[in-house]
């Protein structure tokens, strides 16, 4: 029964769990960054995850970069920012923004928003940040319940910081 429930498990969150890894290089997006200490890169079959990680013993915690999109023509950063915006107002129908506003990672351009929603009952904070790498955009996004958001909040903005 208890191996039951782990393969349910595993399928549920599309993948197994490998070991902790000190930086983590994609070499079919070009990127690379160092993950939060202790956490582990969670296998997945989604087609939009580019990575994933989570801390150990923690499924309701994860940092997700996803597959980058690529920027139209004339298109800046901000235009994106605003659509993703607009997403979040379209498909989180209840959720408060906390922050929000440009940020530095390495030489790259970012912005950052911040905001606490409502799922199943439980407050979840997330923080989603867009990198944009020559004429693409990264999409990292961490999330987590309330109750142990800043708990994990300065090892993921070191691990974001660390993004090249």
């Amino acid at each position: 029964m208890v191996i039951g429930i782990f393969v349910v498990g595993v399928l549920l969150f599309g993948g197994c769990v490998e070991q902790p890894v000190t930086r983590s290089y994609n070499n079919k997006y070009g990127f690379s960054l160092d993950p939060p200490s202790g956490w582990q890169q969670i296998e997945t079959n989604l087609s939009t995850v580019a990575v994933w990680f989570s801390p150990e013993n923690s499924s309701n915690v994860s940092l997700i970069i996803s597959v980058p999109f690529s920027l139209l023509e004339g298109q800046g950063l901000s235009t994106f920012a605003d659509q993703v915006e607009e997403e979040l107002s379209e498909n989180e129908g209840n959720y408060s923004i906390l922050h929000r506003g440009w940020r530095s990672i390495s030489i790259m351009q970012a912005y950052e928003i911040e905001y606490l929603y409502e799922r199943e009952g439980v407050m979840e904070f997330v923080k989603q940040v867009e990198v944009l790498k020559t004429q693409t955009v990264f999409l990292i996004t961490f999330f987590a319940p309330a109750l142990v958001y800043n708990q994990y909040l300065t090892d993921v903005d070191q691990s974001i910081d660390s993004f090249l």
